[in-house]
């Protein structure tokens, strides 16, 4: 069946794809690099997609998808202030956007910012359990934990 059906599928993916518009292309081609684990590729890919929305499309699904796609390839190659970055521009639209909080948290506990990567995942932690998922809910449980201990570790050395 697998035969007979893949190559139907690749055939409607190509046409499909041969009507999308340049931001729409830039962002697939990068969402392809993403998952063959190609990040800097990718990165200029979401780049170029978000180089060519104008106006008002700066804030478009499609520029957040390709912003927080872009935080995580930052991410990937530990380019943490570009991780904080991309992801601050999309909670500023989306201020409830797990994965990104998620995303910028990791990236300030790279760059020991561990208060405000504690602020994001309470913030996630206080989101209905629906909404954040198990796996979301667990990371930041323990995230919550090993930054809280950070940071009373740093406040009782800066009281030392």
């Amino acid at each position: 069946m697998m035969k007979k059906v893949k190559p139907k599928w690749e055939k409607m993916e190509n046409a499909r794809r041969a009507k999308l518009g340049g931001p729409e292309l830039h962002k697939e081609k990068g969402d392809d690099l993403y998952k063959n684990a190609q990040f800097e590729p990718a990165i200029v890919e979401y780049t170029k997609c978000l180089d060519g929305l104008k106006g008002a499309e700066k804030q478009s699904e499609l520029a957040l998808k390709a912003l927080a796609n872009r935080a995580a390839c930052y991410k990937q190659i530990s380019n943490f202030d570009g991780t904080i970055e991309d992801c601050t521009a999309v909670l500023e639209v989306e201020p409830e956007n797990v994965k990104a909080l998620i995303r910028r948290a990791q990236a300030f506990e790279g760059v020991e910012r561990y208060r405000f990567a504690l602020q994001d995942v309470k913030t996630v932690l206080s989101m209905p359990y629906q909404k954040v998922g198990k796996a979301n809910f667990d990371l930041c449980n323990g995230m919550q934990h090993r930054l809280s201990r950070t940071v009373a570790q740093l406040k009782q050395m800066n009281s030392s």
